[in-house]
């Protein structure tokens, strides 16, 4: 990705046809077309749109599109959802995690001792541009066939104690299939502990539903893990739904991912944890961008990211702390940036595993825009 390539995809303005008349539908879903249709969109930004949609298809909740300053080249949010010209550039892998190397069946993965991760559907509310399953998102992958293969497969395991339900996003199952996995996951008396991992109550909050917060309350206690990124994504709507889901009994906590030009920056992390934990929110993982191909232009460098994390710890109250992590790429699992990262060399981080096996990270990301306002914490490497 050029320079030049950033700067026409941060200058994207977004100016609707027919001026303020004109309404973003918020529980409807826009995708390249639709988004054509509504906003002024030039020759070239239509025609780099539609390219990238063909590699990952484009989806966006009008509640989401909404939120975005139309006059900001430099919107997280904006970035988070459009698609660019910098998704093209080939770098990064499928599937960087090794996911299908540890899937035991198509809907199950088990990665790690005691736990696996249940894969419900490959639909989302929003395709965000930086997401790590790209190679499934919106490409009507058939997890459903397989469920019934998975239960029998996690009936069998003597270590399953907790099952995450993931996808695409469990939230976006209709209310029947969602019922009928976490009852058949339920009958497994060895798992103690269910997840949800969701991002519907941030981009999408009119798609939970009173049927879905009755399901909290039949399988208490369940776990929900609200992926957030930036203060402006902690809208009224998403207080009103946090609230709801925790009067059902369910503990929330939250997951962010360290984005580039959308959350590098220690003042907005510390504003968006200190408002997740006002909610009664823990965050629990901040994650190093995963190497999955069509995202690198979101990567922070290593070096940023540490700085920004040892910002957040000298300027927050430990609840408002999560876990700085890196997924390593073939499957080694996640580790500590700060614990784990053993030297950098020649663009590459270097961490030893927790069973002393060594994983490599590409450290070639863009530097952050530090702000120098005086908050975070410079050292010499």
């Amino acid at each position: 990705m050029g320079k030049e390539q950033e700067s026409s995809f941060l200058n994207t303005s977004l100016t609707q046809k027919n001026g303020k008349g004109a309404e973003i539908a918020p529980r409807f879903f826009y995708g390249v077309d639709a988004l054509a249709k509504l906003f002024a969109l030039s020759g070239a930004q239509l025609k780099i749109f539609k390219e990238v949609d063909r590699y990952f298809p484009v989806r966006i909740p009008g509640f989401y599109l909404s939120l975005m300053s139309s006059d900001d080249p430099f919107c997280p949010i904006k970035r988070q959802a459009l698609p660019s010209l910098e998704e093209l550039s080939g770098s990064g892998h499928e599937d960087p995690l090794a996911e299908n190397d540890n899937s035991l069946t198509p809907s199950f993965i088990k990665k790690y001792p005691g736990r696996g991760v249940f894969l419900i559907s490959s639909e989302c509310a929003m395709f965000c541009r930086f997401c790590n399953r790209k190679r499934v998102l919106g490409r009507n992958v058939d997890f459903e066939s397989s469920w019934d293969e998975t239960f029998e497969c996690m009936e069998k395991m003597e270590d399953l104690r907790e099952v995450i339900i993931s996808g695409g996003d469990p939230l976006m199952q209709s209310i029947d299939k969602l019922y009928y996995v976490l009852e058949r996951i339920r009958r497994i008396r060895r798992v103690r502990t269910l997840r949800i991992s969701t991002r519907v109550p941030v981009v999408f909050p009119q798609g939970i539903s009173e049927e879905f917060l009755k399901i909290l309350t039949k399988f208490n206690p369940l776990w929900i893990v609200i992926h957030i990124n930036h203060p402006r994504e902690i809208t009224e709507s998403f207080k009103r739904i946090i609230r709801e889901i925790q009067k059902k009994g369910s503990p929330v906590i939250s997951q962010t991912v360290l984005l580039r030009g959308v959350n590098d920056c220690a003042r907005t992390l510390i504003e968006l944890f200190d408002g997740l934990v006002s909610l009664g929110i823990k965050p629990y993982y901040l994650f190093q961008l995963d190497e999955v191909i069509g995202a690198q232009h979101f990567k922070v460098r290593l070096s940023d990211g540490i700085r920004i994390y040892k910002t957040i710890r000298k300027h927050s109250s430990g609840l408002a702390v999560p876990n700085y992590v890196v997924d390593l790429s073939g499957g080694l699992g996640k580790v500590s940036v700060t614990e784990s990262l053993i030297r950098k060399n020649g663009g590459v981080g270097y961490f030893r595993t927790d069973d002393g096996k060594i994983g490599k990270y590409g450290d070639d990301g863009y530097e952050s825009e530090c702000k120098r306002c005086g908050l975070c914490v410079h050292t010499e490497e």
